[in-house]
């Protein structure tokens, strides 16, 4: 798995702050239909919703790996956010979650799901990603330091 085979730097959203998760999973699938990438925004808006209902998918560091399934997508989807001044996500370490993996994709693609979670996970272990994004003031930014930093974890 690697991010560059998925992750475009188009489809990696940047906001300053949000109220709560509901305001942020819609303004993301807002984000997604301006990209032509899903039809229904309430649809997807309400899958990202009851997912992070069932069990935060903060996993620490200040990240976050919502994932979901639906028809909407013809094909695997991942993308991004950045929250600057970050989003509680009920995280284990209750730290604020910056960074967001948005995994989606109909149900065909669960093994691909869980490959990506992996590399996420292991990707944001060993240091803190966070702190390297700080400065990052485009999409493009956010996008090249994650590719820098998944060489890291390549080599």
């Amino acid at each position: 798995m690697k991010l560059a085979k998925y992750l475009k730097s188009e489809n990696i959203y940047l906001t300053e702050t949000c109220k709560d998760t509901d305001s942020f999973y819609g303004d993301f699938s807002k984000f997604l239909k301006d990209r032509g990438l899903i039809e229904d925004v309430k649809k997807i808006k309400r899958l990202f919703v009851k997912r992070e209902s069932i069990q935060s998918t903060g996993i620490g560091k200040g990240v976050a790996t919502p994932h979901i399934f639906s028809s909407e997508f013809s094909a695997f989807l991942l993308a991004a956010a950045f929250i600057h001044h970050g989003l509680d996500f009920k995280a284990p370490d209750k730290r604020d979650v910056q960074l967001v993996f948005l995994i989606m994709s109909d149900d065909r693609d669960i093994g691909l799901h869980l490959k990506t979670l992996a590399h996420i996970a292991r990707l944001t272990a060993g240091s803190d990603i966070i702190g390297g994004l700080q400065n990052a003031r485009s999409a493009a930014e956010i996008y090249a330091i994650l590719i820098e930093k998944e060489k890291t974890i390549l080599n």
